[in-house]
């Protein structure tokens, strides 16, 4: 069991605006962010088996509800270790890690607030991380990006600009793959240093490893607001 995806199903979604509603087990069609995630890395017959982060033992039933009907429905089934998550990214990752099977080489961090990945880059991730140790999902930025340099950025107050070069600036995306050992060194001196990381990426850059990234041909947005819906709904129509 080499391959092992660590889902991070357990994040607050505390820019949804709404008590109690949780934004990866709410309806898009026919089904969920959470069990389009589950099922993207279900299908990707490179993936072993899957950790997933949860919240709390109200989630948990429901996720655990959302695992079986991926089963059902797909080829094959996992045999998914649930583990209750922590108090930041950093703290649930951790959790995720320190649980994986004693035998697992390569980990895949996905955020399941990002419903469109799909199985054939899971497995395009395998073929990469197994020859270069570290890759993830991420765009190039093709976006102005100015800096204020006043903190006061109030509505019409003019404001001192400068501009950044966008040349190099990637934006990050999961999954972020990469060596266990790797990842877990790189935890271990963020730890140490009591660094703040938030991402794989950032924890692989304390141990200075270098990462391949990998652009998707399809859009891999990430849910944070209900404003999203329209447009999630409107990719998955267009698949």
């Amino acid at each position: 069991m080499k391959h092992c995806a660590v889902l991070l199903a357990g994040g607050s979604g505390s820019r949804m605006n709404s008590q109690g509603e949780d934004k990866l087990l709410y309806s898009i069609h026919s089904t969920n962010s959470f069990r389009l995630c589950y099922e993207a890395f279900l299908n990707a017959n490179k993936i072993d088996n899957v950790v997933i982060i949860y919240r709390d033992s109200e989630q948990l039933k429901l996720l655990k509800k959302e695992i079986e009907i991926a089963h059902q429905t797909g080829n094959r089934q996992f045999d998914p270790i649930l583990v209750m998550g922590g108090k930041e990214r950093k703290d649930s990752v951790f959790n995720g890690l320190t649980n994986c099977p004693s035998t697992c080489e390569f980990v895949y961090v996905h955020d399941c607030a990002r419903p469109m990945i799909q199985a054939k880059t899971i497995n395009q991730l395998h073929e990469i991380v197994c020859q270069t140790g570290a890759v993830a999902i991420a765009r190039p930025l093709y976006d102005t990006i100015k800096i204020i340099e006043e903190k006061d950025t109030r509505d019409q107050t003019p404001c001192t600009t400068k501009s950044i070069d966008r040349s190099n600036i990637w934006i990050m995306e999961t999954p972020q793959v990469a060596r266990k050992e790797w990842l877990q060194q790189g935890m271990n001196v963020a730890l140490e240093q009591d660094i703040f990381t938030t991402d794989e990426v950032s924890v692989l850059e304390l141990i200075q490893k270098k990462v391949t990234m990998l652009k998707t041909e399809y859009p891999n947005p990430k849910i944070t607001s209900r404003a999203d819906w329209p447009y999630l709904s409107f990719l998955l129509s267009s698949t």
